[in-house]
């Protein structure tokens, strides 16, 4: 199996236009002299950012494609509280914007929808809403889709009152950087990092729970292909969900990734990941029949 191909710096830094604030994203060209096969919209998950997303923008260039990141409002370089939104639909509207970032880089070709943890959860509410512009396939990893991290009933209650009374209210996460992740030199990079953080806030949680909801109720809903990278040892969110949710969707492609925890694109292997997500790549550009 090849090695993982380390991270690449950002074609273009650019700013998206979501009506009350400009989003932070970078643009990944796809390598080659030949122009992309399509693009890939990479969405992050909770508590981080999307400069984390370099080795996999490195891949996916690789395979010809354009790559677009961005950092979701209250995370990295884009404005607003952290971990903070008033409703789930403003991530909706927010990722609206950036897909039409992306069919920009590649018009008229495939748009692929990628996601990671809470980035996930935002990419899977938007597919039950109906078929989306371009969007050909989705591949999501470790879903926040429920917690498998214990979370006292003391804090539920808390965050349920205050998500009506004081929304903006911050709490630890309860997130350990040994979880993410059985890479030492990705737990030191993590822990290093500023502009990740270690808080959830009362409101981002009452609205991310009715998210999780609405995806299982409406999963079926969600007829592109969807490819599932999901550790089996994640101790953050819980893979027995995310196999429940796959199994009512009619176009889902279940990889259980033994040994792995919560941040499969991080792992001490995660090259044999990449080239899963290589194969979904191609898989969302041959002609089917």
């Amino acid at each position: 199996m090849p090695a993982a191909p380390g991270p690449i710096e950002p074609t273009q830094e650019l700013t998206i236009d979501a009506g009350d604030i400009a989003l932070y994203a970078e643009s990944f060209a796809p390598t080659g002299k030949r122009g992309p096969q399509g693009v890939v919209v990479v969405t992050h998950g909770y508590a981080e950012h999307c400069g984390r997303y370099r080795e996999l923008a490195h891949v996916i260039a690789d395979a010809g494609w354009a790559a677009l990141s961005w950092d979701v409002r209250g995370h990295g370089q884009s404005p607003g509280p952290r971990g903070f939104v008033d409703h789930f639909s403003t991530y909706l509207r927010d990722f609206a914007a950036v897909r039409k970032a992306a069919a920009k880089l590649a018009p008229s070709l495939p748009m692929v929808l990628l996601g990671h943890s809470h980035g996930s959860l935002i990419t899977l509410r938007a597919l039950c809403d109906g078929p989306l512009d371009g969007v050909t396939a989705g591949i999501v990893s470790s879903p926040f889709l429920a917690l498998r991290l214990p979370v006292p009933g003391y804090k539920k209650l808390l965050a349920r009152v205050a998500s009506r009374v004081s929304p903006g209210l911050q709490q630890p996460s309860g997130l350990r950087i040994e979880d993410l992740t059985n890479d030492p030199g990705k737990r030191a990079e993590r822990a290093a990092d500023t502009r990740c953080f270690d808080i959830a806030t009362a409101r981002w949680f009452t609205e991310a729970s009715k998210a999780q909801a609405e995806v299982y109720e409406r999963a079926a809903r969600i007829r592109i292909p969807l490819t599932w990278l999901v550790g089996h040892d994640d101790p953050i969110t819980d893979p027995a969900q995310s196999r429940r949710v796959a199994d009512r969707t009619p176009a889902s492609t279940y990889n259980d990734l033994a040994g792995m925890k919560h941040e499969v694109f991080n792992e001490i292997d995660r090259a044999r990941v990449f080239e899963d997500v290589t194969r979904a790549l191609a898989a969302a550009i041959t002609p089917k029949g």
